[in-house]
């Protein structure tokens, strides 16, 4: 019985530790998630960002992005590494800076404008230190998409097209276009 015992708890064990993420960046959960939706008047916007951090204990950013703007489709697919971008951690530390409590009171939801032709700005992240509770925060011109505004200006300069490496391996795209016909590049 006491060799089982030991099978099991080891199993329990390994199961507790990610996977290498340059051999399988894929299988790693994203701490955080941003994203961009919506726009108007001929100018559309569907972005994904994924925030997660390998094991060496930097933080990468990968972004899959696509902007139509009268008929003309623009596709990114892009990283940062907070190694070379110390803008990232400055970015991630402001989150403390968005809403705790997204829920609004009968009375106050109802008084709401509606707003057209606006991007949809959610983000999504750990809500409590056990990791398996998330919440989403999501607006289209309320702090949310302010605080992306700030923080996609002062990352601007730092999105590279080649990913980032762990262990001399370019980690895998986890992130790409709806369709596997599409591909990253500009129509």
């Amino acid at each position: 019985m006491k060799p089982f015992l030991i099978l099991v708890v080891s199993s329990v064990f390994l199961a507790a530790f990610p996977a290498k993420a340059g051999s399988d960046w894929n299988t790693i959960y994203p701490f955080y998630r941003i994203t961009e939706e919506g726009g108007g008047i001929g100018v559309f916007v569907d972005s994904v960002i994924v925030v997660t951090r390998p094991e060496d204990g930097r933080w990468v950013a990968e972004r899959w992005r696509q902007d139509d703007v009268l008929g003309k489709t623009k596709r990114t697919h892009d990283w940062i590494d907070s190694r070379a971008c110390p803008q990232l951690l400055e970015v991630l530390a402001s989150l403390t800076t968005l809403p705790k409590n997204g829920v609004l009171t009968p009375d106050r939801a109802e008084s709401q404008s509606l707003a057209l032709d606006f991007i949809t700005v959610s983000v999504t992240g750990p809500a409590s230190v056990d990791g398996e509770t998330r919440i989403t925060l999501s607006d289209r011109k309320g702090a949310v998409s302010a605080w992306w505004a700030r923080s996609s200006e002062m990352l601007k300069p730092c999105w590279q097209a080649d990913p980032p490496k762990v262990g001399g391996v370019p980690l895998s795209p986890g992130l790409g276009p709806k369709s596997s016909a599409e591909g990253p590049e500009n129509d």
